[in-house]
């Protein structure tokens, strides 16, 4: 796991707090937890993969009861962790490796952001976007389906589904589509956008800033994992808020029973998140 963390992070990364869910858990059951770090930084996908290698290996060469995994690289590594799952009882944690037959814990994304559209549409809202950024990992495609979900049960003809993809690109060249879309006339443009991550929350409620646009007054604004709960201009994020230390707690009763028991099919435990309403969608 990286340890993660930004400066917005004020309580404790994600990583930090699912760690202690862990470690409180290992501890309690008699188990001494190690934490490997992936780096300061988390890198490109081809150096994230060539990490998780080399730590994967280290817990197989030295002997370790178990292991708890949290990838990044999501599209590699899947033959060496089909591998070492047959040494070491291996939990995945919030990303699944594609083709890697091993137990994992997550939270049900697909449902949060049903809550979170539904939240919004109870607000009035009926031009309703969706902020993503395209990744080919389960838990990004199930909040964007969420959301599809949710705009496609209301039976209203004013209801307008609209998905914009912020890339990771340097400069302008990521604003694109989300400008296009907030230069339209006031009457077409969204009047709501829910984003996939808290921090993706903070780089929209900016870019609609320098386009002149204000939170919650123009635009409502949510985001997800309720690391971040205050927007630049001071509005509290209305936001879901993972169980984190659950979801340490979680991987470590499914890693035990892996321990005691290596020959059933893998488990998927998928943990509720909680909508957390704050002034970014008051209306």
């Amino acid at each position: 796991m990286w340890h993660g963390g930004g400066p917005l992070e004020r309580a404790g990364t994600a990583q930090q707090r699912i760690f202690w869910g862990m470690n409180q858990a290992l501890r309690k059951a008699g188990y001494h937890a190690v934490f490997l770090d992936l780096g300061d930084q988390i890198g490109s996908e081809e150096e994230n993969a060539l990490r998780e290698a080399e730590h994967l290996r280290y817990i197989r060469d030295h002997g370790f009861g178990g292991a708890l995994f949290y990838p990044y690289a999501y599209r590699h590594n899947r033959d060496l962790v089909n591998e070492i799952k047959r040494d070491v009882p291996l939990v995945m944690l919030d990303r699944r490796i594609v083709g890697a037959e091993v137990d994992f814990v997550g939270i049900e994304n697909h449902g949060a952001l049903v809550e979170v559209t539904r939240h919004l549409i109870a607000m009035g809202h009926r031009r309703i976007a969706h902020v993503t950024r395209y990744e080919p990992i389960q838990s990004v495609r199930d909040r964007v389906q969420g959301y599809i979900d949710a705009m496609r049960s209301v039976d209203a003809p004013d209801v307008t589904e609209m998905i914009l993809d912020v890339p990771l690109y340097a400069g302008e060249r990521r604003w694109t589509v989300l400008d296009a879309i907030f230069r339209l006339p006031e009457g077409q443009r969204p009047t709501a956008l829910s984003c996939f991550t808290d921090y993706m929350a903070v780089d929209v409620a900016e870019r609609l800033a320098y386009l002149g646009l204000s939170v919650p007054e123009d635009v409502a604004l949510t985001g997800f994992d309720d690391i971040v709960p205050t927007l630049p201009n001071g509005v509290g994020l209305t936001t879901v808020a993972q169980p984190y230390e659950e979801i340490g707690g979680a991987a470590v009763d499914l890693l035990i029973r892996r321990i005691k028991d290596r020959v059933s099919p893998p488990r998927s435990v998928e943990l509720p998140a909680q909508l957390i309403v704050r002034s970014s969608t008051a209306l």
